[in-house]
């Protein structure tokens, strides 16, 4: 009978307990129904576990896998990652009862008397076990899951940024290479103007002013030159950082980029970039954390009731040890909610604590929408500067040809000619600079929009 009197008040206690547990619903989100910029290609990005193909270069994309396995931050992250997992594992263990063994040895002789030394053994086995009537522990063990999944989705959103940053390096320097170019070959014309206006004026065609002109416009080419190479140089120890390796190290790189590329997507609606964006999920699961988190406090306060059992031993004689052993079991209630005014505070602050992990959750929504649209923007610009600057560089060949022509006919002065060359210089850099923005952009899209999963 007192058995069944203790079940039933074990079960009540539990129903009230589940009373105490808040159901997670989600935060309130306005959500569009398409996007305000729209793509009009028909082709999805690759949808892989190597997504990155899409760009169409193997190099690239051998250098995306490669720093996914060698960079610092995703490694630090791992092992975040691992630990959090750990963590989850060590508050599983509050299923099970504490066990502690414990063994003592002495021998006590009174000095003084010259008595005969006295031997001790004893040794004990204790369990103790909480009992889970509100739902507590049960709540512990949920908070430690969702934070683990919240490390894990923060793993995720770090390799999404390495591979838009390895990217953007590995872009950065194909364009620089690009202008290198663009500038060694402005400068043979720079140089050839030179020769040609030196030879001009020793005939007595043009002023002294004219080579004066011309020297200096080499001068131009050559500095430009030198700090090209000084930011490739830069942007290289940069790309070898990510990749854990010593600057000297060189990746490979690319002479240029094709001006010409373009890569066509169809896009996810906003409602699926929720579902696929990591940082998005991981702040929702430090929600879902905080929330069980706010269920732990409040629980905290309620009565413990803990259950122990000792078994121990001991003689003074060691092959009696266990001879006569000795057990106890006991029972241990804790009140802890008579201290009502710290009750009531820890409560209120673990319910703002929610407050401010569902704005956060919000806030990180709303970011993800707003980066999806700004990227779908900056792509679709880059995309119209592309064929704009493409006509113009078109039309500055022939103006430099025109300007050559006419400047060694003596129809115009040499400053024609030299503006002609800095504005074919300018436009071919310019083109170079928009596809690289036109490819970044069509990378921070794809990150935008959530990426892919990256294995572990």
């Amino acid at each position: 009978m007192r058995i069944l009197q203790v079940t039933f008040i074990a079960l009540a206690l539990t129903a009230c307990g589940s009373l105490v547990k808040a159901d997670y619903k989600r935060p309130e989100l306005t959500l569009p129904m398409q996007w305000s910029t729209q793509e009009t290609g028909s082709a999805w990005l690759a949808s892989s576990g190597h997504w990155w193909t899409v760009f169409g270069d193997p190099q690239l994309t051998h250098a995306i896998d490669d720093v996914l396995t060698r960079n610092n931050d995703l490694a630090i992250a791992g092992f975040r990652l691992q630990q959090a997992r750990l963590d989850s594992n060590l508050s599983d263990t509050n299923l099970t009862p504490d066990v502690s063994v414990s063994g003592s040895a002495n021998n006590t002789k009174n000095i003084r008397h010259h008595t005969d030394s006295v031997e001790g053994y004893s040794a004990s086995v204790s369990l103790s076990y909480e009992l889970d009537l509100w739902g507590k522990l049960a709540r512990m063990r949920e908070q430690s899951a969702w934070q683990a999944e919240a490390t894990a989705l923060e793993r995720q959103n770090t390799a999404l940024t390495l591979i838009g940053t390895t990217a953007q390096y590995y872009w950065q320097i194909a364009g620089i290479n690009q202008k290198i170019d663009n500038s060694q070959r402005s400068l043979a014309i720079a140089e050839e103007t030179k020769v040609v206006t030196t030879s001009r004026f020793t005939a007595g065609a043009v002023s002294q002013l004219d080579v004066l002109q011309a020297t200096q416009s080499v001068l131009e080419q050559e500095n430009n030159l030198k700090d090209l190479f000084q930011q490739r140089e830069e942007i290289r120890n940069s790309l070898a950082i990510l990749f854990n390796r010593p600057p000297s190290m060189r990746l490979p790189e690319r002479d240029g980029l094709d001006l010409t590329q373009t890569i066509e997507l169809k896009m996810s609606l906003p409602v699926e970039v929720i579902r696929r964006r990591p940082d998005v999920h991981s702040a929702e699961s430090e929600l879902r954390a905080v929330l069980a988190g706010s269920d732990v406090a409040a629980l905290s306060f309620y009565p413990t009731v803990s259950l122990s059992a000792v078994l121990s031993a001991g003689s003074s004689v060691f092959s009696q040890w266990f001879s006569e052993p000795d057990r106890v079991i006991g029972s241990s209630l804790v009140l802890p909610f008579v201290e009502w005014n710290k009750v009531q505070l820890t409560i209120a602050r673990s319910k703002l604590d929610v407050k401010t992990a569902a704005s956060t959750f919000q806030q990180k929504v709303y970011s993800a929408l707003s980066d999806v649209e700004k990227s779908l923007t900056q792509r679709q610009k880059w995309s119209q500067q592309r064929e704009n600057t493409l006509i113009s560089l078109t039309l500055s060949q022939q103006r430099l040809k025109l300007a050559k022509s006419q400047y060694l006919a003596g129809a115009q002065p040499i400053e024609i000619w030299l503006d002609a060359q800095n504005n074919l210089l300018t436009v071919e850099n310019q083109l170079s600079d928009i596809q690289n923005n036109y490819l970044n952009s069509t990378m921070q899209l794809w990150l935008a929009i959530g990426g892919e999963e990256i294995p572990e």
